[in-house]
């Protein structure tokens, strides 16, 4: 990770170093994380380091060494375990704690770590994987805990923390915490595995009898890390079953018995319906640059891929929202035309993330009869108030479904996985260095499969089993896509040996019923490294948790399938060393912040997006809510960690002659740096007639006067020039064809009257656009073959059309599309 932000830089940092060790078996994964520390200082010290994890993976244990004693958490309730560590810190005792702060942030504290020594705390975890459109299983491991966007009342988990864990101490030094610098991957049956790959890093891979080892050629992670792993038989339906913790059926509970773990490929008659299509665009200040950039070529390809007949509307949103249109409309060529144009300029100029009131909003709106309502969500961002963004979505599930998408480092797994699980929808992460028009497109494919109702699961297993179905809500069910579910089998008398049972999946399209089976063995014999178990126990508590269930089945179920819940916390108290730590223990808050070595243009940019929005967000929310005291003085703590961040981060890059040289001079030259600070300053700036105050919402308008960096090949603060497909899709009508005119000859590399004369007929009126559009396919299958999951849509319609149109008695679309590729 990038450079340490240390408020006493006499201060040596006590965590010294991340590691991890990855194992990937099937659709299966298992890490165990190293946290190193050393207490160099006279006096004890407490580290509280905050850091991201997938929302999907499951923290199953956590393990301190100090001074070569192993001592292993046991999980309590949380409220509990905090009570133990207080108590242990208060006796002088070293102690671990390690909780949930959100669904995909994780907090480990270690108190009264002794002067001048060493310690270790280890954590496990486990998950289930997702699988691409291309059948490569996903292994992501995000490198940065990004602020989060705070509506007033709520608070971030990412926040500066307040006097130490317990509260007590006000002496809190504050840095980033070290990023991973090692990173090791082992993915076991080597003989079913064609390739490992990593659009985001360089990587090397070998093999080793039956695994692949995969190693990082870089050093710190210094962003969000993506290894695809390519089955050589992908979407291919899987069984793993795992015998119980023992094989003494006296032993009772979810562990004592075999868990099967059923992954489903479901496939049906693929159909397509029309629908209404909402696309909320994130146009927030960290927006800005190459995010924004491809969110307006995403935008124009989805545009072009829906279908007449459907309806929709674009909705920007920031600290307010915009709708392109008073309601959604017809898709037709007109509606189609200004959507495009204001993609084409769509910018990161609305301030801060407030997620909740459009997605209040579209719900609000009154549904179009005979039109399902498809939501579809594009943020880089993190709110604090996700539970409740969640609560609307699955509020409203009955009537739309929910398809999100996180880009870049740092966008919140809790909030976009959990949208689409509340939504029926799916969720995808575009991280640097992958393209996000394929995803996109991706999922509206499944938008447009009819939903799948009726559905159940059922596990037919031997009379001496009792089986729990985990989890209990079944994921929504796509064509041709991964589904997994859970069997926690408890035995109540001694198995059977060769004991067989059966999974079937069951449910109804457009009234059509479908059917899956698949058969399994059931393996009694005791399990030492009960990963299944894990990963089921982590979707019932998952379930629970999202219906509501009580909190006590919550908290029994967590400790019971040793996996940590919201509800839990791992404690571990070191009871081996009978003298108590003596000394005044000073704090340290450490929190994973990625500040963009090597370059970071787009980290820079971003950063003075959300350094600008958060101010005027905040500045918002007290004229029109009222904050507390320490609401503001965590906001301001906030502003002032983005502020340092970005100030070291610009005076890095001047002195490396990069991005920042020419930046100060015109940017933040010294007539606008002093206009704005006596702006700030001015108490009347401050002040607005109260009647104003339920109305005003802050934005960054365009023709505001804060500085815009002045454009360059790094910069990329103007709109970018369009990709030679992007720029073919975006001259497609509504209808599916083309037109042969000027700009199509320009984007084929062809002159106007050539492409006419190499038309097998006369190439007037609808002959012309029939022309034109076998011409844009050629283009596209020939030129873009690499990039088709993102055309096919738009391919398919313009073959949609084609089909209707009548061609001459002597010509045959074969003939067409042969006289096309020659001129192409």
């Amino acid at each position: 990770m990038a450079g340490l932000m240390v408020t006493n830089k006499n201060s040596s940092l006590p965590l010294k170093s991340v590691q991890v060790r990855a194992d990937v078996k099937g659709y299966v994964t298992g890490l165990e994380t190293a946290l190193l520390y050393t207490n160099d200082s006279d006096d004890p010290a407490e580290v509280v380091f905050r850091f991201p994890v997938e929302q999907s993976h499951a923290v199953v244990g956590l393990t301190a060494v100090l001074d070569g004693r192993r001592v292993k958490a046991q999980l309590h309730e949380k409220e509990e375990a905090r009570a133990i560590y207080d108590d242990a810190i208060a006796s002088g005792q070293t102690a671990a704690l390690g909780e949930e702060k959100s669904g995909d942030v994780f907090s480990v504290s270690l108190g009264n770590l002794p002067p001048r020594t060493d310690a270790e705390v280890h954590l496990k975890l486990v998950g289930d994987l997702p699988v691409d459109a291309e059948g490569g299983v996903r292994f992501a491991l995000p490198a940065s805990l990004k602020p989060r966007y705070a509506p007033a009342g709520f608070s971030d988990p990412a926040a500066p923390i307040q006097g130490g864990s317990t509260g007590q101490g006000a002496d809190v030094k504050r840095a980033n915490g070290p990023g991973v610098s090692g990173f090791t991957m082992t993915v076991h049956n080597a003989a079913d595995v064609e390739a490992v790959t990593s659009p985001t890093h360089s990587i090397s891979s070998s093999r080793d009898g039956e695994g692949v080892t995969v190693t990082l050629l870089e050093g710190n992670l210094e962003k969000d890390l993506v290894i695809l792993i390519k089955h050589r038989e992908p979407h291919k339906p899987a069984v793993l079953v795992e015998g119980g913790a023992t094989s003494d059926i006296t032993t009772k509970g979810y562990m004592s018995g075999p868990v099967v773990m059923v992954t489903f490929y479901p496939e049906f008659p693929a159909v397509e319906a029309a629908g209404e299509f909402f696309f909320l665009v994130d146009r927030s200040g960290s927006m800005s640059g190459s995010y924004i950039n491809s969110a307006r070529e995403t935008l124009i390809l989805f545009l072009k891929s829906l279908s007449e007949g459907c309806f929709f509307n674009i909705i920007g949103f920031g600290s307010s929202y915009v709708d392109l249109f008073p309601s959604s409309l017809p898709y037709n060529q007109d509606s189609l035309s200004k959507a495009v144009s204001h993609a084409q300029t769509v910018e990161a100029d609305l301030g801060g993330t407030e997620l909740l009131p459009p997605l209040e909003h579209v719900f609000s709106l009154k549904p179009r009869p005979g039109l399902p309502r498809q939501v579809f969500v594009l943020t880089d961002g993190s709110v604090s108030n996700t539970q409740q963004c969640v609560e609307c979505v699955r509020k409203y599930a009955h009537m739309a479904r929910c398809f999100t998408f996180g880009i870049g480092s740092g966008a919140s797994t809790d909030l976009v996985e959990g949208l689409a699980k509340a939504g029926g929808g799916t969720s995808e992460f575009v991280k640097e260095g992958e393209r996000m028009q394929a995803k996109v497109i991706r999922s509206l494919k499944r938008a447009l499969q009819p939903a799948v109702t009726d559905v159940v699961v059922k596990f037919k297993v031997p009379t001496e089993f009792e089986v729990l179905q985990s989890p209990q809500t079944i994921p929504p069910i796509f064509n041709g896509e991964k589904l997994v579910m859970y069997g926690i089998m408890s035995p109540k008398t001694t198995p059977t040996s060769h004991a067989s049972g059966v999974a079937m999946l069951k449910g109804l399209v457009l009234g059509a019923s479908i059917e899956h089976t698949i058969s399994f063995s059931i393996d009694s014999t005791p399990s030492e490294f009960p990963t299944i178990h894990h990963l089921a126990g982590k979707a019932l508590i998952k379930d629970w948790e999202r219906g509501n269930r009580r909190k006590e089945d919550i908290v029994e179920l967590s400790k019971e399938m040793g996996v940590v819940s919201s509800h839990t916390a791992y404690i571990a108290v070191d009871e081996g060393n009978k003298e108590p730590v003596r000394g005044s223990m000073k704090t340290w808050d450490m929190v994973v912040r990625n500040e963009g070595s090597g370059g970071g243009a787009h980290y820079t940019s971003s950063l003075v997006g959300d350094v600008k929005s958060r101010m005027l967000a905040n500045i918002s929310q007290v004229l029109q809510r009222g904050e507390t005291l320490e609401d503001l003085s965590n906001q301001a703590e906030a502003l002032s960690q983005s502020a340092l961040s970005f100030q070291r981060s610009a005076v890095r890059l001047k002195k490396s002659g990069g991005f920042f040289s020419g930046l100060f001079s015109g940017w933040f030259g010294s007539s606008n740096l002093s206009r704005h600070t006596a702006r700030s300053s001015s108490p009347e700036a401050m002040c607005l007639p109260s009647e104003t105050m339920e109305t005003c919402h802050f934005s960054l308008p365009a023709d505001s006067d804060w500085p815009t960096p002045p454009c360059s090949s790094v910069s990329q603060c103007a709109p970018q020039p369009q990709t030679s497909l992007s720029a073919l899709v975006t001259l497609q009508q509504a209808n599916g064809s083309w037109c042969l005119d000027d700009s199509l000859a320009h984007q084929l590399g062809k002159g106007r009257s050539e492409l006419e004369e190499a038309c097998p007929v006369q190439c007037v009126g609808v002959m012309a656009a029939v022309w034109a559009t076998v011409l844009a396919l050629c283009a596209m299958q020939t030129r873009h073959q690499d990039k088709q999951e993102e055309w096919e849509l738009v391919a398919g319609k313009a073959e949609g059309w084609l089909k209707r149109q009548a061609l001459p008695s002597d010509l045959t679309m074969d003939q067409l599309h042969a006289a096309a590729r020659k001129c192409i």
